[in-house]
């Protein structure tokens, strides 16, 4: 029988889960979030970062593999989208566990190195590299916006996934 701890942590991962889930479709479906003159919001970056920061490492390398094994679902790309929030989801979680605090200010900021990061890698890859017409163009009207757009969310996505870990901490 699982005791009441386990049971805690068993309900709040499956919260963060229903949650990556939702963004997931709200992301990847067109017509389900607003765009801003073509420019989506990547809303599974700053999810994982901040479920990573209040999962730690390991938990938030596997929250980070979920969201990005959905996003390869909807998208063409390969397994890129899984590899990359792997990688995001361990680094932030080391990052709160050895040095850095948990707070809004931090999410924030690891959001925009974490979408910029994608953005522009994302860019040399399929515009720069494959020598495509206008890559700068491309990149001023497209992905450097599409980080600010993103970035707006962060707090609020913060916010969401602290009274998720705060109702079914281990505290209460």
């Amino acid at each position: 029988m699982l005791s009441l701890i386990n049971k805690k942590i068993i309900i709040r991962r499956i919260c963060l889960a229903f949650l990556i889930l939702l963004l997931s479709v709200l992301q990847n479906t067109d017509g389900f979030f607003p765009q801003l003159f073509g420019i989506r919001a990547l809303l599974l970056i700053p999810t994982v970062v901040c479920i990573s920061m209040f999962e730690r490492d390991i938990a938030g390398m596997f929250f980070g593999l979920f969201a990005g094994a959905l996003w390869d679902i909807f998208s063409q790309g390969g397994d890129f989208n899984a590899l990359f929030l792997l990688c995001i989801g361990f680094a932030c979680g080391t990052l709160i566990n050895t040095i850095m605090r948990n707070n809004i200010i931090t999410a924030s900021l690891l959001s925009i190195v974490a979408v910029a990061l994608y953005s522009i890698g994302y860019w040399l890859i399929h515009y720069f590299v494959a020598d495509m017409d206008s890559p700068f163009r491309m990149l001023a009207r497209y992905y450097l916006p599409m980080v600010g757009y993103t970035v707006i969310f962060a707090p609020v996505l913060f916010i969401i996934v602290r009274a998720i870990e705060k109702n079914f901490s281990l505290e209460n």
